[in-house]
């Protein structure tokens, strides 16, 4: 079209504005890599260094020779294992709608769910149930980042002891891990599950409000659900983890 008339000034304008828009979406589709890309590197970089603390604790909690520096050595631990929580559940959020982040389950003898509960359970406050003997389908190391969450939760908003239980139930091995904090209001019970949402009694408490957003995700991409509801003595998150089809 000839650009001197009116509807082909229109339309070189309109080529300029498209070529404009694509530009700008290749810029931000650019930006968006390197910002996945220095969040990557960063996680690294703060992970390595947090290992060999952790590492060089245990051995110092191995040698110490009374109670009070054997302590001063587990809350270095704990510590670690928080901050290790935190980065991972960064990595995580930072990657578009959660859909790069690898779940991959498998058949997992229900006996190993023990070991992962106590992982979790590093201020050993919960007495663990009987697991039912089953085979699970689920990816280890992402259910061992839903209960660390559950954990790690229970510990900054209500620090409590906790009870955990299992069941069988419709196709479907249950954990259900309460404190014993009082619950949460029943209006924000259904938005805890999105991202950055927190109840409103966690007011001063350091947290992003990740970690059921990610455990949610992962339990569902494993074939199972996660579920939040007031228990008898405070809050109850309830693991449903699918059984393998091949039981």
């Amino acid at each position: 079209m000839d650009r001197h008339n009116l509807f082909g000034a229109f339309t070189e304008s309109f080529d300029l504005m498209r070529d404009q828009l694509k530009k700008a979406r290749l810029a931000e589709a650019k930006a968006n890599a390197a910002k996945k890309e220095l969040v990557a590197k960063l996680s690294h970089d703060i992970k390595t260094p947090v290992a060999s603390i952790k590492a060089a604790s245990e051995v110092g909690a191995a040698l110490a020779v009374d109670d009070k520096n054997r302590e001063n050595y587990r809350q270095i631990i704990q510590k670690a294992d928080q901050i290790n929580t935190l980065v991972t559940n960064l990595f995580s959020a930072t990657l578009e709608e959660l859909q790069e982040l690898s779940v991959t389950p498998l058949d997992v003898k229900s006996e190993e769910l023990r070991t992962l509960l106590e992982n979790a359970d590093y201020l050993h406050r919960a007495a663990l149930p009987a697991i039912p003997d089953c085979l699970l389908f689920a990816d280890r190391l992402r259910l061992q980042q839903v209960f660390d969450n559950i954990f790690v939760n229970s510990y900054k908003y209500a620090g409590t002891n906790i009870d955990v239980a299992a069941a069988l139930q419709d196709g479907y091995l249950t954990v259900s891990v309460e404190d014993h904090g009082g619950g949460v209001n029943e209006s924000e019970l259904p938005h805890l599950k999105e991202k950055f949402k927190r109840g409103s009694n966690v007011e001063g408490i350091e947290g992003a409000g990740l970690g059921l957003y990610i455990s949610d995700h992962c339990m569902r991409e494993m074939g199972g659900r996660l579920v939040l509801e007031n228990g008898v003595t405070g809050l109850k998150v309830v693991v449903w983890i699918a059984l393998s089809h091949g039981i």
